[in-house]
């Protein structure tokens, strides 16, 4: 684009050169005015300069008067003098040369380079032949280039993601990263949506929210689970920033970076996992059941929702041990651990206390139920052949949670039960208001 507005510059420009030479043969004054007028540096030489403009003097760093008494080549670094001077020479002589637009450098009078952009051409002047030219000032712009040109290269040689899309999603440009990370060929992402990267972990609100934020012009900041090519899932710590117009404020454009996060969720899950569930019998810990139960009273708190909570201990565990082994205690919790598990609901929370107590949080469940459902274990656990068909009983307390109560309330109620019914005789179930 840039290219293009210079090219039909300079046409406009040395098109109207040669009128300009005649209005000054007509009358110098009008030429100058033109020439001074002018933000564009302008030039005549001869084997010296015979004519600059204020911005040609400007642009170099000398007055007018030094380049009167300067050599057109003077302005040239050494390595190119030579090379320019016979360039020069050959004008003068007459020499018709196409408009040539070349990039070149100035050395001004403080020893700093300028780029600029020169056109020039041969005329016929004073009787004899002259070069005339304009010089506009491009180093602000190959600044600009050379910026863009880092801040391209940075970006294809970025482990992290970078990807621009247009206001409806399509992607307009993806480095390097985006085709690796995500198993795709260079050709196969330009001109698609993100919505290739879908996993179908999301749900449709999850990303009416994400378009519902930048469509507002707000930076979106959230970690995506997407999948590669291969149906691999991967974690991307995901940043959306929309880009505006700034004449009309409307989005154009969305700039997305994406860091890949998998391994570090993957160790995060594994130690969350770690840190809530117990390592002989894989069910929850004790640490987790008491954030279900802080849960489940928040949840009771908001909408009245009820949920009763049981506590199991194996009878007589210590007698297995003493007369089996840890190994067969061991096996027998593990058992029973998978027992309790495939007679419950899914919304049912379910964890290991300590030792050989177990406690499980019944979902929706008031104590009339609760203590059916609590029967229905007991039997169930009293029927199993464990361990070398050993035969084992359970003794369970229970109680429903009520408003206002704290869960130490609670739980303790349930302690209670249970200690009851183990004073009772064991292999039963007992429920405390």
């Amino acid at each position: 684009m840039v290219m293009i507005v210079y090219r039909d510059f300079w046409r406009t420009i040395l098109k109207n050169a040669q009128p300009c030479l005649q209005l000054m043969e007509e009358s110098e004054e009008k030429f100058r005015k033109i020439a001074e007028n002018s933000l564009v540096g302008m030039f005549i030489y001869k084997e010296y300069f015979i004519y600059v403009n204020d911005a040609f003097a400007h642009m170099t760093g000398y007055s007018t008067r030094e380049l009167l008494n300067m050599h057109p080549w003077d302005l040239v670094d050494s390595k190119h003098r030579e090379p320019f001077k016979k360039y020069v020479y050959r004008r003068l002589k007459g020499e018709e040369f196409k408009a040539v637009h070349n990039d070149a450098f100035l050395m001004k009078k403080s020893c700093e380079s300028v780029n600029v952009k020169i056109s020039a051409e041969t005329i016929y002047y004073e009787n004899g032949y002259a070069g005339i030219g304009i010089v506009i000032d491009i180093t602000d712009i190959v600044k600009k280039n050379q910026v863009i040109k880092v801040l391209i290269q940075a970006l294809s040689q970025s482990d992290d993601i970078v990807f621009i899309t247009d206001v409806k999603g399509t992607i307009k440009y993806g480095n390097k990263a985006l085709n690796t990370i995500y198993g795709y060929d260079d050709d196969k992402i330009i001109g698609q949506t993100p919505a290739i990267f879908k996993s179908g972990i999301h749900t449709k609100e999850f990303y009416g929210e994400l378009w519902k934020t930048v469509l507002s012009g707000k930076n979106y900041h959230h970690v995506l689970i997407n999948k590669k090519s291969d149906g691999t899932i991967v974690y991307m710590d995901t940043k959306i920033t929309p880009v505006e117009d700034e004449r009309s404020q409307n989005i154009n454009y969305f700039v997305v970076t994406a860091r890949d996060i998998t391994k570090r969720m993957l160790v995060e899950k594994r130690l969350e996992k770690l840190a809530t569930t117990d390592p002989l019998t894989h069910i929850s810990n004790r640490y987790q059941i008491l954030k279900y139960f802080d849960d489940f009273i928040a949840r009771f708190k908001r909408a009245s929702y009820p949920f009763s909570i049981l506590f199991f201990d194996i009878d007589f565990f210590k007698q297995i041990n003493d007369t089996y082994g840890h190994y067969a205690g061991d096996i027998i919790l593990q058992e029973l651990s998978s027992l309790i598990t495939s007679n419950i609901r899914n919304v049912d929370k379910f964890g290991r206390w300590g030792g050989e107590e177990f406690v499980l949080l019944l979902d929706g469940t008031r104590k009339e139920e609760a203590f059916c459902v609590a029967q229905k274990l007991r039997e169930k656990v009293e029927q199993h052949s464990f361990y070398e068909s050993y035969h084992i009983t359970v003794s369970i307390g229970g109680t429903e949670y009520y408003l206002g109560e704290s869960k130490e309330e609670c739980l303790d109620r349930a302690d209670r039960a249970l200690y009851e019914a183990k004073s009772n005789g064991r292999n039963q179930v007992v429920f405390c208001k």
